[in-house]
């Protein structure tokens, strides 16, 4: 089985008051930078085969005290970009929500496509297409790590949960959270949604790792 680490980016001075989208220079804050410190410092012992991010600083940021720990490089991939929120990118979260569409992208996300951006579902394929090529990059038995950001790994988790678009403002993503998706054969689980690292959570994946490297015995038939 493949298992997916879907990883925020850590704090910022953008997150609650601006919307950041796919604006250049928006580094990690000082609370930020200790977020991915201790993702890195709780993760590292897991067997991880690859580490991948948002194009975007403070997706980078957050993935790269990890990837060091790992001696693994931080893979680029466009996919796992913010969404492009066009002419509503650089806005106040007050101004937005003055504005007439702030209510169809509250309660009918399926709807909106924002204004020179891309829509939710626009978005949401893009993701999908970029999870699956990365499973097709990698084995069964591996372990990856991809740091983006909240509505893109909102819109993630919809789709594997077979959820409607419609549905996925209800799913809660805070910053330097860890959501899992597991492709085991033909079958998918989502264990984990939102999850702040924390020990016992990394306890969980080295104990799976050990289960995995464990090779089947066969059994000699009894003498009789």
């Amino acid at each position: 089985m493949t298992i997916l680490f879907l990883i925020r980016h850590g704090q910022n001075n953008w997150v609650g008051k601006r919307l950041a989208g796919r604006t250049a220079g928006v580094h990690l804050n000082q609370t930020g930078q200790q977020q991915a410190q201790s993702i890195a410092g709780t993760l590292a012992e897991l067997p991880f085969k690859a580490v991948y991010s948002s194009p975007l600083e403070r997706a980078m940021e957050t993935a790269q005290p990890l990837a060091d720990r790992l001696s693994l490089p931080v893979q680029i991939k466009e996919g796992l970009s913010e969404i492009n929120f066009g002419d509503w990118q650089g806005k106040t979260i007050k101004q937005l929500q003055r504005m007439k569409l702030w209510k169809t992208v509250q309660d009918q996300p399926q709807e909106m496509h924002f204004p020179g951006g891309e829509s939710f579902q626009q978005a949401q394929q893009r993701l999908v297409t970029c999870v699956e090529d990365l499973r097709t990059q990698h084995t069964k038995e591996d372990l990856i790590a991809c740091f983006s950001h909240s509505d893109s790994i909102r819109l993630l988790v919809t789709h594997y949960l077979a959820m409607p678009l419609a549905a996925f403002q209800r799913v809660a993503i805070d910053t330097a959270s860890i959501s899992v998706i597991v492709f085991h054969e033909e079958r998918i689980f989502v264990p984990f949604i939102n999850q702040i690292v924390t020990t016992s959570f990394s306890d969980h994946f080295k104990q799976q790792a050990k289960k995995s490297e464990k090779k089947p015995t066969s059994k000699k038939p009894a003498v009789k």
